[in-house]
């Protein structure tokens, strides 16, 4: 109920209203008590309704980061990374396998003599054969591969998210793009509006001069038409500033109803650019390289293990007693490849080939960031000069505008004279506000581009 009250009745109004609100609240409401309450909780609302109408350009950054598709998928990115990593783990746990086996064959091992010695038979391998076995093995020691295997899942992992924060600068440039755009275009549009209501009061003016003859009729309708020229102007800017106003709102998943709410940044809020995601990911990619490296070199390292196996079947252990029976075997076992013809020393060769590679990137982006950065520095030198000419331009548009009018009144000059004058007057107004948007909007990008001497 409050908030609707706040919305209703006093986002909006004036100091003065809402000061003879409080005063009649105070003073002549009946339980003055109570209805300073309720007037401590109606300004407690009211402020923050008021501090949520206005959108910073860092606000708007952090909504379109929030609301960013990718981001969720950083989130899936590090869940994958963390089962891969969970599986290499289970290297560390004992492994088993059940196995079982029906066979016939066709010969077996076994004895002839050549005397045959009564009560006694020469035993014989069964020819059916059957047999059930569950081998285990445990790795005691594996030469640190795992390890090294799983520092590699886990770079592999940021490197996928930090290629997301990547993409994501991109639509902080595209979202300062719309945010200065929207700016530019609301102090057009006031502009325009402003000259519309004096080609309004001229024309209310000439209306009276043309009852008294001071001025022909034409000039008269050659004014009406440039205030149907501002108008489709007005219309114009309207409907460019909405079209914006929508796809600002897309990106920050929250509807951005009018350009009012965004609130221009300081310089100061500017000053200290952040590091480039790109010096990030340039150094996960290395570090994970070089992990690669490691890596191969500790596949050729030796793996012992310890391994049993038990089991049942006929025949056991003993191949020449034909019944079934228990068997068992324990052990350690070793593997090591001493010797795999280079294979290792070409392959660790291809992945510092690859650093290098990452090197190259990582200087040829350095670069082209230095002449990003110089070249937003000269237009913000640019902007500060012209910026230091727009007052005293707009000065004297304003001293011929205003002199131009009263020539007007007189009949000294058309309406055309006084049109031209009056859109110089308003050209150079609306150049000063565009200067500073422009200037600022500079700044933004060289924020967002990273200072040329940060690397991380």
């Amino acid at each position: 109920m409050f908030p609707y009250i706040v919305n209703r009745f006093f986002i909006g109004k004036s100091a003065i209203t809402i000061f003879r609100v409080f005063r009649w609240f105070l003073f002549s409401f009946p339980g003055r008590k109570v209805a300073m309450g309720i007037m401590i909780l109606w300004l407690i609302l009211a402020s923050g309704q008021i501090s949520a109408q206005t959108l910073t350009l860092f606000d708007c950054l952090d909504k379109s980061e929030q609301n960013f598709p990718l981001l969720k998928g950083s989130e899936v990115l590090l869940k994958s990374s963390d089962l891969n990593i969970q599986n290499l783990k289970n290297n560390w746990l004992p492994r088993m396998e059940v196995t079982g086996q029906a066979s016939w064959q066709s010969d077996v091992p076994s004895m002839t003599a050549d005397v045959q010695i009564p009560g006694f038979s020469v035993p014989q391998a069964p020819k059916d054969q059957y047999k059930v076995a569950l081998d285990v093995s445990q790795t005691l020691y594996d030469g640190g591969r795992t390890g090294k295997a799983v520092g590699v899942e886990k770079l592999a992992g940021d490197i996928e998210v930090q290629n997301i924060e990547v993409q994501m600068l991109d639509v902080s440039k595209r979202v300062a793009e719309l945010f200065f755009s929207i700016l530019m275009l609301e102090e057009q549009k006031q502009q325009i509006n402003h000259k519309l209501k004096v080609l309004e009061s001229r024309r209310t003016e000439l209306d009276a001069l043309l009852a008294n003859g001071a001025v022909s009729e034409s000039d008269l309708k050659k004014l009406e038409a440039e205030v149907l020229l501002v108008q489709q102007q007005v219309i114009s800017v309207e409907t460019n500033e909405e079209t914006l106003l929508a796809n600002l709102s897309s990106f920050l998943g929250e509807t951005v109803e009018r350009a009012s709410v965004l609130k221009e940044p300081s310089v100061g809020e500017l000053l200290t650019p952040e590091p480039r995601p790109e010096y990030s990911l340039f150094s996960l990619q290395k570090k994970r390289l070089e992990q690669m490296t490691e890596l191969q070199q500790r596949n050729r390292w030796p793996v012992l293990a310890a391994f049993g196996q038990g089991g049942y079947g006929n025949p056991g252990y003993n191949m020449l007693k034909d019944e079934f029976d228990i068997f068992y075997m324990v052990g350690l076992r070793l593997k090591w490849t001493p010797w795999d013809w280079s294979s290792t020393k070409r392959t660790k060769m291809v992945l510092e080939n690859r650093i290098r590679l990452v090197d190259i990137e990582e200087e040829t982006f350095r670069v082209n960031q230095i002449r990003a950065v110089n070249q937003l520095d000269g237009d913000l030198l640019r902007y500060q000069q012209l910026i230091e000419l727009d007052s005293e331009i707009v000065e004297l548009r304003r001293g011929i505008e205003e002199n131009s009018s009263h020539l007007l009144k007189n009949g000294s000059i058309t309406t055309s004279g006084y049109i031209d004058d009056l859109d110089a007057y308003i050209s150079a107004q609306i150049n000063k506000d565009l200067h500073q948007l422009e200037y600022l909007q500079r700044m933004t990008m060289k924020y967002l581009t990273g200072d040329k001497k940060i690397k991380e």
